[in-house]
């Protein structure tokens, strides 16, 4: 009965706090992100209008073959799966203002470290992937120290070696990779085929939708309980909203700004193993996969709400999704996308997009404000 008691009140607080978040800063920020998106799908519109011989079968087939072809849906969850990871690892960082990029070389070692683990330690059933996801969160966490001590620490700026860093650790690993792990019979830089009982289930082999979807999610769910129900989350929140609030209230902006950087590895480290053991059968990467780079926008966009990297990551994997199909049934070139992404992130990035509707929004606000307390002094 107690626990039950508890699961109780847990689920009553976590609701409560999704419907904080429903403000009116929330719902100004949702109209923004909106309209970006319509204004964007605009513009790649009128460019498919201009180039596209036969331009209403090509906007039927980017906008609708995802989500009317057989496995659709899959298709949008496993491509959007990665971007959730790194789109999480970008919005910690950023949540306590640190411009870290790390997530990209996170990922990259992340799914390494994971396949090295899959393919060398024998271990039986689920077991193994499960270590393989850990030991690739924590070697990328290990090496997500680095930028985040020496910003704590010496006030190096974290973007300039968060960045080095992706690069130092992608030809350390081709280096290992090429080296000491590479299976010379297979042809080609590459590691041995992973243990069939290491990678991770298929739901659906058509989509290659696999059970990395749901701890993709499960990611979702641990980050927005940890920001929202934890004195640690609090202190990172506090910390990048105001430095000098945090100071006086007794936060040592040191520990959050290096937690926040090392936690965000960890994700992407976790997405980067999940990624591997999910969608390859061998360890083949020789360059760095730009999952990284794209949570970072994710995060931008979602204003690194974790409920909201969510939908993005999804839409995402859902324009990727109608351009590749657009890219097969027409001569239209999949990297449209590319300008949808710029032209949403340069709109929602501009402060003063919409913010006339927020002004109005505001009136309206403190003009119902005022009508329920003169009803109150009735």
């Amino acid at each position: 009965m107690q626990a039950m008691q508890r699961f109780k009140s847990m689920y009553a607080r976590v609701i409560t706090a999704i419907k904080r978040t429903l403000n009116l800063g929330f719902v100004f920020e949702l109209a923004r992100t909106l309209a970006a998106i319509v204004i964007a799908l605009s513009v790649a519109a009128i460019i498919i209008l201009i180039v596209s011989d036969d331009p209403g079968f090509t906007l039927r087939v980017f906008l609708l073959n995802p989500l009317t072809q057989p496995d659709g849906f899959a298709t949008i969850f496993s491509r959007a799966m990665p971007l959730i990871f790194t789109g999480l690892a970008a919005s910690v960082v950023l949540r306590a203002k640190q411009f870290n990029l790390f997530a990209e070389g996170a990922f990259f070692i992340g799914g390494f470290a994971g396949a090295i683990v899959a393919i060398h330690v024998g271990l039986p059933g689920l077991l193994l992937p499960v270590v393989a996801l850990l030991a690739g969160g924590l070697v990328a966490a290990i090496f997500g120290t680095v930028p985040a001590a020496l910003k704590a620490k010496l006030d190096v700026n974290e973007f300039v070696v968060s960045l080095m860093m992706n690069f130092i650790l992608l030809w350390i690993g081709v280096y290992f990779l090429s080296n000491v792990f590479n299976d010379e019979r297979a042809g080609d830089i590459t590691t041995p085929l992973f243990p069939e009982h290491a990678r991770i289930p298929y739901i659906s082999q058509d989509s290659f939708f696999t059970s990395g979807v749901f701890i993709a999610i499960a990611a979702v769910i641990l980050v927005f309980i940890f920001f929202r129900f934890t004195r640690f989350g609090y202190n990172i929140k506090t910390t990048g909203d105001n430095l000098a609030f945090a100071k006086y209230s007794g936060i040592n902006p040191a520990g959050p700004i290096f937690s926040s950087q090392v936690i965000g590895a960890f994700i992407a480290g976790v997405g980067g193993a999940t990624e591997v053991l999910s969608h390859y059968r061998r360890f083949n990467w020789t360059s760095l996969p730009m999952y990284g780079f794209d949570g970072f926008m994710i995060a931008i966009i979602a204003k690194n709400n974790p409920l909201a990297v969510l939908f993005v990551a999804l839409f995402f994997g859902y324009i990727r999704t109608g351009a590749v199909q657009m890219e097969i049934f027409t001569r239209m070139s999949s990297e449209i996308v590319t300008i949808i992404q710029a032209v949403i992130i340069l709109l929602v990035a501009a402060q003063a997009f919409l913010m006339s509707l927020r002004k109005r929004l505001m009136m309206r606000r403190i003009k119902g404000l005022k009508h329920v307390e003169a009803t109150v002094e009735v």
